[in-house]
């Protein structure tokens, strides 16, 4: 659970903006500006368009739950009303920072988990999923996991990709195991964009926990996974590809992702990366690969001393 999950999506709408012009205090018209051949634009009422002003305050709290700074800072400028019902949100995002800090010791701060937790509970008070599961990690890393999985369910029932995919992996390895609520949240985390979600979902396809095993579904999961930059599906997109499972056997495709992703370092995917490299008779460009694998997965340094000896002896044999 400790491993970072970064998502946000949101989809912009068509909003009802106030009109320019300031009243003149008769009748309740509106005067035109000078030099203007038109007036005011029709209100929403007399257009037929819907006035997301009038939206009560919880349903849009609830549906800007989970926003992320900048798109609750563009939600809080479309109308007063807005701004009004979305200030606890705005707090809990200034709660939310502070707590980030105190929890990885950034800005001046030294790391103090208990404040930490402190501040995103104070968030999630005001309604932040963001809070919610950032309050959710540090319970889960206390080993409070009945704390850590409430919180999930409740960011995962506003909405939250984060929220819906820690729930899901809570529910792979929690006691006792529900591989079915872990299918169901991960699927929905996925669909929503989630790459974490969406390669823990794969793993579940390719292996047949919680529903049946469907190779075709976890190769396109994985695929959909890497192409988001999550390394570990990468390396399993490239897998699939060299052996055929799932995907059409394609040996171009297969060598696109292990490079993609031992470029990101992901060990095995640099140390395969470098025998594939062996093979094809790029000697150099193996052995700076493999330093690279020596830093990252040391227990490969057998295999790449007995590679560059070989290369030792090749040299030998070419100056002869």
């Amino acid at each position: 659970m400790n491993k970072k999950t970064r998502q946000d999506r949101f989809d912009a709408s068509r909003f009802i903006a106030f009109p320019l012009s300031k009243p003149d205090g008769r009748q309740g018209k509106t005067k035109p500006s000078r030099g203007s051949k038109f007036g005011s634009k029709p209100s929403s009422s007399q257009t037929g368009d819907p006035d997301f002003s009038a939206l009560p305050f919880d349903i849009l709290a609830k549906i800007a739950a989970p926003f992320n700074f900048p798109n609750l800072l563009a939600a809080s400028l479309v109308c007063r009303s807005w701004r009004d019902a979305l200030r606890p949100l705005r707090e809990a995002m200034v709660l939310l920072r502070y707590g980030k800090r105190l929890k990885h010791g950034r800005g001046g701060v030294r790391r103090n988990l208990e404040k930490a937790l402190g501040s995103f509970l104070k968030g999630a008070e005001r309604g932040s999923t963001l809070a919610m599961v950032d309050a959710g990690l540090i319970y889960w890393e206390k080993g409070q996991k009945e704390a850590a999985i409430a919180f999930y369910q409740r960011a995962a029932s506003l909405g939250d990709p984060a929220g819906q995919c820690n729930l899901g992996i809570s529910y792979l390895h929690g006691e006792p195991q529900d591989h079915k609520e872990a299918i169901k949240w991960l699927h929905r985390a996925s669909v929503g964009g989630h790459v974490r979600a969406q390669y823990q979902l794969a793993l579940c396809l390719h292996q047949g926990l919680g529903v049946d095993r469907n190779l075709q579904e976890a190769a396109r999961w994985y695929l959909e996974a890497a192409e988001g930059g999550y390394v570990r599906a990468m390396y399993n997109a490239s897998l699939c590809y060299t052996f055929g499972e799932g995907l059409s056997h394609s040996r171009r495709q297969a060598r696109k992702w292990m490079k993609r992703a031992a470029d990101r370092g992901h060990g095995k995917a640099q140390f395969e990366h470098g025998l594939a490299l062996f093979s094809e008779g790029e000697m150099m460009k193996a052995v700076v690969n493999y330093r690279q694998v020596l830093v990252t997965v040391p227990c490969f340094l057998p295999t790449i001393g007995m590679l560059c000896l070989h290369l030792d002896e090749l040299r030998e044999l070419k100056a002869l």
